[in-house]
């Protein structure tokens, strides 16, 4: 009897347990319009958004104006260097060091290039001359840009003027090379060879905006419950874990749809697993759900359940080791870091893309997982108490 009595409670655990996700379920897509299109409709719009804006991948035609005090042909073969380069684009000559400034901060240019007098002299006598590069950083990516594409320039015309004059006293070509250049750098760049915006960031971003998606249908959910009281007498844990089934299916199916669009719509990389890459936005789901859980259990109105989590949701990418190295963040920063889903989820995507795996990959899921259940758990003995002693009389209906 005692097996028979055990069953049937399991089977009415579930049967309740379903009837909490199709309910929820029912919400989602019976709206007008369905609440549903949110979750895929913002992460979608973060890939495309910012897709079409890195599509160029690197920073490219940098405006530069020139001071050329020497006005030689070894003067002018150097600022060709420059305007040949698919970095940066001529745009005028500066008749002083002021004109170069004033240029910059009128924003008729971003980098200036001044060439000193002597220069040609200076270089075929052997004692060497120094250029300015004047550069706008305001917006540091085109002042990293400017400053790595100049160095790269500088290098290259350097040692093809140190041949050039090494020839002109009768060394062989060959000789003259290792002559002028004696340390040969060999570089392989892994991951992103390009150094491109697009692969560094997007996939980062599209996972932003599938939290923020979440965030925007889920955050009520608790609150609700809390004043309409349809599921009276249910365990508080079965009720949260029913609520957030519909919200993870739909938004790992919206995960799959977004980073397909970001593989193959701009040409980020997969070289990794689509299943490492899957799993770990399941866990990333599943913990992002269960926090914005949290917010709404503690939150009086479902207003209020939408706008709290946005100050946890949205420093994410900020915090997350996304755009500035966690290595390298403040304890206070890597702290804050440690409680956000984006710390667990961004890096690891993209090292799943880039890279073809991710160290972390098996950590990260587990603590995403079990971060998940800890707050579902919170959640839920949050509820219980606030139902007790505080009640659910008066309160909004969805």
């Amino acid at each position: 009897m005692t097996g028979k009595h055990d069953s049937g409670q399991h089977t009415a655990v579930w049967q309740k347990f379903w009837a909490i996700v199709c309910d929820e379920w029912h919400y989602l897509i019976h709206g007008r319009p369905p609440v549903a299109i949110i979750i895929f409709a913002m992460p979608l719009a973060f890939s495309l958004i910012f897709g079409f804006i890195y599509r160029e991948n690197v920073v490219n035609n940098i405006p530069f104006v020139v001071y050329d005090e020497d006005q030689s042909k070894l003067s002018r073969s150097l600022i060709q260097a420059y305007a040949d380069a698919d970095r940066f684009t001529y745009v005028a000559q500066a008749a002083s060091e002021e004109e170069m400034q004033e240029a910059i901060e009128s924003g008729q240019a971003k980098m200036a290039l001044g060439i000193p007098k002597d220069f040609d002299k200076d270089i075929k006598s052997g004692l060497g001359s120094d250029i300015l590069i004047m550069v706008d950083s305001t917006n540091n990516m085109f002042g990293n840009a400017a400053l790595s594409a100049s160095q790269e320039i500088s290098r290259s015309y350097s040692v093809a003027v140190s041949k050039s004059l090494l020839e002109s006293l009768s060394l062989l070509p060959d000789d003259a090379i290792n002559a002028a250049y004696p340390v040969h750098m060999g570089v392989r760049i892994l991951g992103n060879p390009a150094n491109g915006y697009s692969s560094f960031m997007l996939s980062g971003l599209m996972m932003n905006g599938l939290q923020i998606g979440i965030m925007l249908t889920i955050a009520p959910a608790m609150v609700t419950e809390f004043f309409r009281r349809r599921w009276r007498g249910t365990n508080p844990l079965l009720i949260s874990l029913g609520k957030t089934l519909p919200y993870w299916c739909l938004g790992l199916v919206s995960f799959i749809i977004s980073l397909n669009v970001v593989v193959y719509g701009f040409a980020v990389p997969m070289r990794g697993s689509w299943g490492d890459a899957i799993l770990m936005a399941g866990a990333f789901l599943f913990f992002v759900s269960s926090v914005l859980h949290v917010f709404s259990v503690f939150c009086p109105t479902r207003v209020l359940s939408l706008q709290a989590p946005m100050v946890y949701i949205m420093p994410g990418l900020l915090y997350s080791g996304l755009s500035w190295p966690a290595f390298d963040m403040s304890d206070v920063a890597s702290a804050i870091g440690m409680l956000m889903p984006m710390t667990y989820a961004g890096d690891t995507l993209r090292d799943i893309l880039l890279s073809g795996s991710s160290p972390d990959l098996w950590r990260n899921v587990r603590i995403m997982f079990f971060g998940g259940l800890g707050c579902q758990i919170l959640a839920a003995t949050i509820f219980a108490l606030r139902v007790r002693f505080l009640g659910g009389k008066g309160g909004e209906a969805r």
